[in-house]
């Protein structure tokens, strides 16, 4: 498998991806999803016998705040290491920022111990609070 940053101007590419996870509200706005792609800070895929199996895509300002927003892999593909490499990628890329946060669903368990098993903490265990708004 390798992984590596990627162009991200193709999002064609990449919805089959997002499909493939249930991610469909990224999905509904074609101009605002070339738009983030464009306006991502990076983007990792990886590929395995060249098919594009996951990505993990970042924001910020590169400087002392990382976002990562998105990392996705092929359901038939995860749990094999995957999205620990690409996680891996996009820290290691940007190791020099001093904070880099995700976000993810409670209830997603398995989500929340993938996260902690990467050395990332729960706000909480930091004394932090996290606040969203969606409008």
């Amino acid at each position: 498998m390798e992984v590596r940053r990627i162009d991200a101007s193709d999002t064609e590419l990449f919805k089959p991806l997002y499909r493939s996870v249930g991610w469909s509200v990224y999905l509904k706005d074609d101009k605002a999803f070339r738009k983030m792609f464009a306006n991502s800070l990076s983007v990792f895929g990886a590929f395995l016998d060249g098919e594009l199996v996951g990505i993990a895509r970042s924001v910020g300002d590169d400087a002392h705040i990382l976002y990562i927003q998105d990392i996705i892999v092929l359901p038939g593909y995860q749990r094999k290491g995957i999205g620990s490499r690409l996680l891996s990628a996009v820290v290691n890329h940007h190791n020099h920022v001093r904070q880099k946060v995700l976000l993810t669903d409670r209830t997603d368990q398995r989500a929340r111990a993938f996260y902690k098993a990467q050395g990332f903490k729960e706000t909480e265990e930091k004394d932090l609070a996290c606040f969203v708004r969606f409008d």
